[in-house]
């Protein structure tokens, strides 16, 4: 089954890059698909990657609203660093996921991940606009 995914995903990507859907580039893509090397590793939990990857989905119209949030608040920005859970760090395309959904939130990165009492947790730093009022500045 993750070797089908593997193919259908390299599939996926050889079709946007070349923005060709003949039969012959389809053929070729299919091909490559089958003979690139396949990553050795634990067997990826399906039920966790696929939630995963419909968060990273999710995530790209989600971006787009929290800029326009950025634009429209100004220069006011609040700055802060949270640790938010992580998913099992064995499993390599599980944590790609959840980077990049974290990640594609505008002014939001991962700065690591770290194992604590509770478990994995990503430490990320975020701006977000201010609630409120902006503050008076004193003359």
């Amino acid at each position: 089954m993750v070797f089908l995914l593997s193919c259908l995903f390299r599939l996926l990507l050889w079709t946007l890059l070349t923005a060709d859907l003949t039969a012959v580039n389809l053929a070729i893509g299919i091909g490559l698909s089958l003979l690139l090397p396949h990553a050795r590793g634990p067997r990826q939990p399906l039920a966790p990657t696929l939630r995963a990857l419909g968060r990273s989905l999710i995530a790209v119209p989600l971006a787009y609203g929290e800029a326009l949030a950025l634009i429209s608040s100004g220069d006011r920005e609040e700055e802060s660093w949270i640790e938010r859970p992580a998913g099992d760090p064995r499993h390599r395309l599980l944590i790609f996921l959840e980077v990049l959904a974290i990640t594609l939130t505008p002014f939001t990165i991962v700065l690591g991940l770290s194992n604590g009492p509770t478990g994995p947790h990503y430490t990320i730093h975020q701006l977000r606009p201010r609630q409120g009022q902006p503050e008076e500045v004193q003359p």
